[in-house]
């Protein structure tokens, strides 16, 4: 009787030893992908037009159709409003950059001076040189977010290339930190509390103001990630802050020698 409990009990064993063995081992699961603040950006083939506005708070003709001029353009839609305030504005830019891009879009000197692309000095008639901007073929798209944290704005760009893009060095992109609701005084304006918008504050490339190479591949359907990253001063409310990213394209000769290409910003 011991002897066959035993025979048994090594039976069992071997039952069970041989089931362990024909056990297949667990899948190993997939690896979840960590999320990223681009994964949500999706370049589409469309071109926004772009507003350069030179002015000044100490400027008449700035407030008395100057500002409704810039508010007209962006009100249209797809269109990125810079203003760039002159010296002896509280809010003027550094001097720098505002030199950067005079000697590349001039004025003529004067103020209020509206550009469109980069058609110089098209003034009052600005809104009217949009469309053919944003009507052009699209070979160069952008999206763009932003995020705010620990006194710091977040950039975030992806861009993608809709046909192959020759001599990709030549490609320049910038970040502009932007702010609305400045409240103060604007001469010409029949407002009693004048409100300051799409004021530019400083560039992600300092004194350039066309920005930095980072396109290095030319190939269509290419894409780029890239972050910039401003402080954010004292003086600025962080709720009225957001960023312009513009690109441009260097040529031989001629001027702008910076060519405007495509443009978005994160104001909401």
């Amino acid at each position: 009787m011991i002897i066959k409990n035993k025979l048994s009990l090594l039976l069992l064993m071997i039952v069970v030893v041989i089931a362990a063995c024909d056990k297949k081992p667990e899948p190993t699961p997939e690896p979840i992908p960590e999320t990223t603040p681009f994964d949500n950006l999706n370049p589409q083939q469309k071109n926004w037009a772009i507003v350069y506005n030179y002015t000044a708070s100490w400027c008449h003709n700035c407030g008395e159709w100057g500002v409704a001029t810039l508010r007209e353009c962006v009100d249209n839609g797809n269109c990125v409003g810079l203003a760039l305030k002159a010296s002896g504005d509280p809010q003027a830019i550094p001097d720098g950059l505002y030199q950067s891009f005079l000697s590349d879009r001039t004025n003529n000197g004067g103020v209020p001076s509206f550009s469109v692309g980069d058609n110089v000095d098209v003034n009052s008639s600005a809104p009217n040189y949009c469309p053919s901007l944003q009507n052009r073929p699209c070979y160069l798209g952008l999206d763009v977010a932003q995020e705010i944290k620990d006194g710091k704005l977040y950039v975030y760009v992806k861009t993608k290339n809709f046909e192959s893009l020759l001599n990709i060095q030549d490609y320049y992109m910038v970040a502009y930190l932007m702010e609305d609701g400045l409240h103060y005084e604007q001469t010409g304006s029949s407002d009693p509390d004048p409100v300051h918008n799409f004021v530019l504050r400083k560039a992600s490339s300092g004194d350039l103001y066309y920005g930095e190479q980072l396109f290095t591949n030319g190939e269509n359907g290419a894409e780029l990630n890239h972050t910039f990253t401003f402080n954010l001063e004292p003086n600025y409310v962080a709720s009225n802050c957001y960023a312009a990213v513009v690109i441009y394209k260097k040529k031989a000769s001629g001027t702008p020698q910076y060519s405007y290409v495509n443009s978005r910003w994160t104001r909401r």
